[in-house]
């Protein structure tokens, strides 16, 4: 994958909200973290979807574990990122996978390369629960800088009969007025938060 030159106000962004998130309580965490489950169990595009691209969340992240079971419980399959030689695949999480799955040295848990999972591209995807930086609510969204997301949205939505709906989870203080969007980036369908 090519570097992108990073977007100095994109940079910007990711400073100030980093430490508005560092500054959350681990309670305050868990108290948003808990509403944007209620909310996106109840998101009328996750409500009709089967399989759900999703991530490991960090702790600097809203809570995925409890989206995860609900999938799993409703008999859907989730699908996880997994990064290796500058792509990005979402593959199929099986049971067990969450203890057994390492660290990448960001501190993202993923599949291990020997590790073989159904790939979603050859499945099919309803919804990607999409991290990211910051968000607004007109459909912006900056990630870390790497460009996967971006990539991988894009190439789903080359067949827009079939490309997923994708929808972003943060906290309250991740959401923004507006964002830098790039012509790459790709805009989000909605974004659920605690408000």
């Amino acid at each position: 994958m090519s570097r992108l030159t990073p977007n100095p106000a994109k940079v910007l962004i990711r400073e100030q909200v980093a430490a508005r998130i560092a500054a959350l309580s681990t309670e305050e965490k868990k108290r948003q973290s808990k509403i944007v489950y209620d909310k996106i169990v109840n998101h009328p595009c996750y409500k009709k979807a089967t399989n759900v691209a999703i991530f490991m969340s960090t702790d600097q992240e809203v809570d995925t574990a409890p989206i995860i079971a609900d999938i799993k419980a409703k008999g859907g399959a989730a699908f996880v990122p997994q990064y290796a030689g500058g792509k990005m695949r979402m593959l199929k999480l099986e049971s067990g996978d969450e203890s057994a799955m390492p660290l990448t040295r960001h501190g993202i848990q993923q599949h291990s390369k020997e590790q073989v999972r159904d790939d979603a591209l050859d499945i099919g995807l309803d919804l990607i629960i999409a991290p990211g930086v910051a968000f607004s609510r007109s459909g912006g969204r900056v990630g870390h800088g790497g460009g996967y997301y971006d990539k991988y949205i894009s190439n789903l939505r080359q067949n827009p009969d079939t490309a997923p709906k994708v929808v972003a989870i943060g906290f309250k203080c991740q959401v923004l007025d507006d964002v830098p969007m790039d012509p790459q980036d790709q805009k989000i369908d909605d974004v659920v938060f605690a408000d």
